[in-house]
């Protein structure tokens, strides 16, 4: 019996033993679920957190690219602004619209159309001296001719410049005309050709005067030949002449002769007002300011009391925009063309731009400016100050004085500016000073 009593609990000892176990498996299994989820959850969350920061990092890198593209784009933008303005002051570029050339333009247009409509010949001389918009107004008019509805004509250019032997412009002409064996020609066959023309033609010589560089009997037939071709009943052909002499052709007796007498056209400098308007027109191409007025100011006053050539204007504002990109691709910060780089440009090209200014100014102008010249350790003096002062000076030389105030109102924004409301009293303003004492003293030489 004993025995039998202990298999039952040794049995009983086995089962709970094994539910022990049991139980010991399922509370670790539990605890191994629990632990994997929560880990599971961290393993989510870190992930999550990653990609929160990857996209938050995604939208800074996206903004600060989207910057750098918005700053690069208005970069070349404004970089191509710049070099359109550059482009525009090439003296090959030619306008739209000729400021201080309209009548002239105007003149020589209605001449040449004249003779088209009719079909007559004729002949015109352009003179004036270089840099006064001769053959620019030529070109916008031969551009215009070909573009309008005028009746059919051919149209021939040529710079005698280029000229290697001055002979050679009968071949030229003579290419024009289509004639065989150019390398022949001569005044005779050409004219003989003319002869037999039925629609116009149209030959624009420019610095025709270099086919008299010497006044030869030989040059002189050369240019004989040309206008006298015009002569020639039924030639059809009409002749302009573009030269810096006065009147080149009162040196060619013969065309009294043959009752050749070219139309006379005279170009005379351009003035300050002129000169302006042509160099703003070409800036208008440009969205934001490149060039500050008093800069196109004193620019325009130094070629006009120079010498009158434009040429040499638009070579200054190239020049001086030129330096602007520079400084632009090198800091990336616009500015602009002031007086002050305007005028060590001018002094490049002509010397000290501002002697010849003040050289240029009224005797009350000048004595103004000399009167400031007192005030060499200060750049701006009160209007009263400088009344006393212009005073002092023209009772030193006996002059009668004028109105100060007017006085400065004309040297406002080059040599000095007037600081101050308009309605202010004048006395109450600051006079600023633009110029050097030297500069008044050498212009006030002799």
């Amino acid at each position: 019996m004993i025995p039998s009593k202990k298999r039952k609990l040794n049995k009983k000892e086995e089962e709970e033993s094994e539910e022990e176990e049991r139980i010991i498996f399922e509370s670790e299994s539990e605890e191994e679920t629990e632990n994997k989820e929560e880990s599971e959850e961290e393993e989510e969350e870190e992930e999550e957190g990653e990609r929160d920061e990857e996209e938050e990092e995604e939208t800074i890198r996206f903004e600060s690219e989207s910057e750098e593209e918005k700053e690069e784009e208005e970069y070349l933008w404004r970089l191509s602004n710049i070099e359109r303005a550059i482009k525009s002051f090439s003296s090959h570029s030619i306008p739209e619209h000729l400021h201080g050339r309209e009548e002239k333009e105007s003149e020589i247009t209605n001449y040449i159309k004249e003779r088209i409509k009719t079909q007559t010949s004729g002949s015109m001389y352009i003179s004036g001296k270089p840099g006064t918009g001769k053959t620019a107004t030529i070109q916008k008019i031969r551009k215009d001719l070909s573009l309008s509805k005028v009746r059919k004509c051919k149209q021939f250019f040529l710079n005698c410049m280029e000229l290697k032997d001055k002979r050679q412009i009968y071949k030229e002409i003579g290419k024009t005309l289509e004639l065989e064996d150019v390398e022949r020609l001569d005044s005779d066959v050409i004219s003989s050709a003319l002869r037999k023309r039925n629609h116009m033609i149209i030959i624009f010589l420019d610095e025709i005067d270099q086919l008299m560089s010497t006044k030869s009997k030989s040059e002189q037939q050369i240019v004989f030949d040309i206008f006298g071709w015009t002569t020639i009943p039924n030639s059809h052909l009409v002749v302009v002449g573009i030269a810096n002499a006065l009147d080149m052709t009162e040196h060619i007796p013969l065309l009294d002769y043959i009752k050749c007498q070219p139309y006379l056209i005279h170009f005379q400098g351009y003035e300050a007002d002129q000169i302006s308007r042509i160099i703003k027109e070409r800036l208008d191409s440009s969205a934001f300011t490149l060039v500050e007025d008093n800069a196109i100011t004193l620019a325009s006053r130094c070629i006009a009391n120079n010498s009158s050539d434009v040429r040499v204007v638009l070579s200054i504002l190239r020049k001086a925009v030129e330096d602007l990109k520079t400084k632009f691709e090198e800091t990336r910060k616009i500015s602009t063309v002031g007086v002050m780089l305007m005028n060590q440009i001018c002094t490049q090209f002509l010397g000290d731009p501002q002697v010849n200014q003040i050289k240029s100014r009224t005797i009350h102008e000048k004595i103004l400016l000399a009167s400031l010249c007192q005030n060499q350790d200060r750049k701006e003096v009160v209007g009263s100050q400088v009344k006393k002062q212009y005073s002092g000076l023209c009772s030193q030389f006996s002059i009668p004085e004028n109105n100060v105030s007017e006085i400065c109102s004309q040297l406002d924004g080059t040599l000095l500016d007037v600081i101050g409301k308009p309605s202010a009293i004048f006395d109450k303003k600051k006079i600023r000073i633009n110029f050097g004492t030297q500069n008044v003293v050498e212009a006030l030489k002799g």
